[in-house]
């Protein structure tokens, strides 16, 4: 089982994703929580907001080692802070949490928060921040390691300890979303993976933020094209580009990876768009890195606003990603009707 997380285009990293926007990378709402299906595809994600008791992620396998990716926004409680509960069936393997008194993340082998503390994060996450965490676990009585990722930089680390209070594998994770004075309002941006290929992944927002290459569709709200991309929330007919001309292109700059990761495993660009006619109408998604422009296929719209993703493994022109390269790269939308 391979789990990896995608963001969408058009939302900041605490807004809300739809299923629409994620296509088939969605998570599917079942009773007693959420279930994870379809597992091919690529990375499961998915935004919660605050509520009442906690939902259980049945994870549909046995994970020795398991990477667990979430935001901490809007924590309400004065005295601890439970983020996630480990299972393999009804037997607890560990806890994550949030202690309150210091702001650190904490992985504590066992279901209380009497039980030992197996790593403390260095960092400290502040009230309301829009860091993003990975907690990455392997589940072991004597080989076990925890690793905590800040803003996908390696925190802190323990290898060769007991991670296991009881049980073996890990088959479900119980995410709190308020319990009591020991719950948790505001998680969000959940993500899972098995860290087949992938290791420690955090997935990061970037919106275009200037000028490109080319700008041939129509303004209308703002001087700019890139004026009219960029707002988040999107603001849908209030700025946006128009073209009715088959072959315009827009080419926009975005804001990069700012130093924040060392390594880009794949770039996933987003476009909102829909079409004003009738008629069919199709987009192209693109990259433009140097002087070579990689598109996707030509995608057809509809008369409702919806996400027209493409994922690209290498940048254009070449083999993989450097941080670099990110930073040097436009993102682009072609009318091809």
């Amino acid at each position: 089982m391979t789990l990896r997380a995608m963001e969408s285009f058009g939302h900041a990293p605490t807004g809300a994703v739809t299923s629409a926007d994620l296509l088939s990378n969605q998570w599917t709402s079942i009773a007693g929580g959420l279930a994870l299906v379809d597992l091919t595809g690529g990375r499961k994600y998915v935004y919660r907001t605050s509520g009442a008791g906690n939902l259980t992620l049945d994870l549909d396998s046995d994970l020795s080692t398991l990477v667990l990716g979430l935001r901490l926004h809007n924590i309400k409680s004065t005295t601890r802070e439970y983020l996630a509960v480990f299972l393999d069936g009804i037997q607890v393997l560990g806890l994550l949490m949030k202690d309150v008194a210091t702001s650190k993340l904490v992985y504590i082998r066992g279901a209380s928060f009497l039980d030992p503390r197996i790593l403390v994060s260095t960092a400290a996450t502040a009230v309301g921040s829009n860091d993003h965490w990975t907690a990455k676990v392997v589940f072991d009585n004597v080989a076990g390691s925890v690793e905590f990722y800040q803003n996908g930089v390696l925190d802190s680390s323990v290898a060769g300890v007991d991670t296991i209070n009881a049980g073996t594998d890990c088959d479900t994770i119980a995410i709190f979303a308020t319990y009591a004075e020991y719950g948790t309002a505001g998680l969000s941006d959940i993500w899972v993976d098995d860290v087949t290929n992938h290791g420690e992944t955090s997935v990061l927002y970037r919106p275009v933020d200037g000028v490109g290459s080319s700008a041939d569709w129509t303004p209308t709200g703002a001087a700019s094209n890139w004026e009219c991309t960029d707002e988040v929330p999107p603001d849908d007919d209030t700025t946006y580009n128009a073209s009715t001309t088959s072959s315009d292109l827009d080419q926009l700059a975005q804001a990069g990876m700012d130093g924040a990761v060392g390594s880009v495993l794949a770039v996933q660009a987003h476009v909102r768009a829909r079409k004003e006619t009738a008629a069919g109408a199709t987009i192209k998604v693109g990259l433009l890195h140097g002087v070579t422009h990689s598109q996707s296929l030509a995608m057809a719209l509809s008369t409702s606003y919806e996400q027209r993703t493409e994922i690209f493994e290498d940048v254009p022109g070449g083999a993989g990603w450097t941080s670099a390269q990110l930073d040097a790269t436009q993102v682009s939308y072609e009318n091809t009707t």
